[in-house]
């Protein structure tokens, strides 16, 4: 009487490969909110409003899926919306937007995002009409690029 092993190397392959991606994504998951917040902490503006830090979020895709995406606090920090240009500026509810009609732009692998959405953060982190560059989020881009040593394409849009 023999037994029968036929697709047992490819069922622990193909499970083998899920354990792997879920640890991965799990990793990226704890990974964003940390450096979500130390962009924060490392932030060179002044919060007046809390408009722009309630517009800080991050999002783990995996094949173009959203794994989780959160703020930089549970809740929402302004109580008064913030003015840039004549519009009135909710900054939870500029990421929130975000997170829901953002998608992802790869296909294949693993994409995290860490984002500012309120429109005036890219005039901070330019220094486009002031008369210095504040950092917004980019002062974890050395951080994150070390923490991942080559093994990705890091970008940082503005």
């Amino acid at each position: 009487m023999g037994n029968d092993f036929t697709g047992l190397r490819q069922r622990f392959a193909k499970e083998y490969k899920q354990r792997s991606i879920d640890v991965q994504t799990n990793m990226l998951l704890e990974y964003a909110p940390k450096m979500l917040k130390k962009a924060y902490q490392n932030s060179t503006f002044i919060n007046r409003t809390f408009n722009l830090a309630d517009s800080y979020v991050w999002i783990v895709y995996y094949k173009g899926e959203v794994k989780g995406s959160g703020f930089l606090w549970n809740s929402k920090r302004a109580n008064a919306n913030s003015e840039y240009n004549a519009q009135k500026i909710d900054g939870r509810a500029l990421a929130s937007n975000f997170v829901s009609s953002r998608a992802s732009t790869y296909s294949n692998g693993w994409e995290v995002i860490w984002a500012a959405i309120a429109p005036y953060s890219y005039n901070l982190e330019t220094g486009e009409s002031r008369p210095r560059r504040f950092y917004v989020v980019s002062s974890i881009f050395d951080e994150v690029n070390s923490d991942f040593k080559g093994k990705g394409n890091i970008t940082i849009n503005l």
